[in-house]
């Protein structure tokens, strides 16, 4: 089992129809996408009358069946995602992503990504993580010389020379697709 918490409705459904691809080669791997603008209800009879391997939804919806449903088992939940976990934590969810993480197994896989590290961010990591490994994205500019264009190029926030490729990957039962960038 798995789970990928992410802020916003926009941003879960985004993510669940991305994986969608990936998800419908792997046999007995079946994904629920869980954010509000329905009925908890709803989502807690889909639940129980289909299943799920894979949940994917918002850190407010997730907390609402967790707290409503006790067939949920999260006993064999190996991959936990948090998303954007700045965002996360700037927009309030920090009770609701330590009550899921209180609920999840501590032998698990957690990804915990974000764009910043903020001191929240770090203390999500030292609550939530063991033996977590950092992984930093930093980009080195080139100083140019007088044209506007060099200017620009300067400015961007691409790399120069940054160069992506595609390696899939099996992890357990979950098979996804990472993206490794490289800078020449």
């Amino acid at each position: 089992m798995g789970m990928i918490i992410s802020p916003t409705r926009e941003l879960s459904a985004q993510i669940y129809h991305v994986a969608q691809p990936f998800i419908s080669t792997l046999p007995d791997v079946k994904s629920m996408l869980l954010v509000g603008g329905v009925e908890v209800k709803a989502d807690v009879k889909k639940i129980e009358e289909e299943g799920a391997n894979l949940l994917i939804g918002t850190p407010g919806r997730l907390y609402d069946i967790m707290e409503r449903m006790d067939v949920l088992d999260f006993r064999n939940l190996v991959i936990l995602v948090l998303d954007e976990a700045d965002r996360l934590l700037d927009m309030g969810f920090q009770k609701q992503i330590s009550y899921i993480i209180s609920r999840l197994p501590k032998l698990r896989r957690t990804g915990l990504f974000s764009a910043t590290q903020t001191e929240a961010v770090e203390e999500l990591s030292k609550a939530g993580l063991r033996n977590p490994v950092r992984i930093e994205v930093r980009a080195e500019s080139k100083s140019h010389h007088a044209s506007a264009s060099s200017q620009q190029l300067a400015s961007s926030k691409t790399p120069l020379g940054l160069h992506l490729e595609v390696l899939r990957l099996n992890i357990f039962w979950l098979q996804f697709t990472l993206h490794v960038v490289k800078q020449n």
